[in-house]
């Protein structure tokens, strides 16, 4: 369904969790979870809700290390947390809701598998007719096939923009966002 944008953004951290994390080299890994602070502590200062998705499976069971959200991004008391088994965040979970109560229609999507779980959750949320803002510089992944991670990434942004999302930069994220109270 479409809607009228009313350009009123979240920020979606996708599966920012330790087993997919335990794939980045050590240097990377510093350097997203820096680049998603950075996010973070701009979405907030804004008073931009912060939505985080949470994937479960076998190899990320609740409780355990591996399915954690990393401690350097972890969720603040009030945000969101939709925990999900499939790519698609919307897919058997509560995530529209979610963001439908927060009054959203843009979602500002970041976080782990770029050709997986953010390339299906974001392209679902453009067919749910939300406005969708891929911060190209704050999602990674492992490399495999193949490719590096920089070649999947590079990839997702040939393909995705225009047709599903718009590419901006975490510096860039939030130039056209009137910020609310916190």
């Amino acid at each position: 369904m479409n809607r009228p944008f009313t350009m009123k953004p979240a920020l979606l951290v996708i599966d920012v969790q330790g087993q997919p994390l335990s794939e980045l080299l050590p240097g990377r890994r510093l350097e997203f979870l820096n680049t998603i602070a950075s996010l973070l502590k701009g979405a907030r200062e804004r008073g931009i809700p912060v939505v985080y998705v949470r994937h479960q499976d076998e190899w990320m069971r609740p409780g355990t290390d591996d399915w954690q959200i990393a401690d350097e991004i972890a969720p603040r008391e009030g945000e969101s947390i939709v925990e999900k088994r499939y790519r698609d965040a919307f897919r058997k979970t509560d995530l529209d809701d979610v963001l439908k109560r927060l009054g959203v229609d843009r979602v500002m999507v970041c976080g782990m598998q770029t050709e997986f779980c953010v390339d299906a959750t974001m392209r679902e949320a453009e067919r749910r007719g939300y406005r969708v803002d891929l911060v190209g510089d704050a999602h990674a992944t492992s490399p495999g096939g193949g490719l590096t991670e920089e070649q999947i990434r590079t990839h997702m942004h040939r393909v995705a923009e225009g047709a599903v999302a718009r590419i901006v930069t975490a510096a860039d994220a939030f130039a056209d966002v009137v910020a609310t109270a916190p």
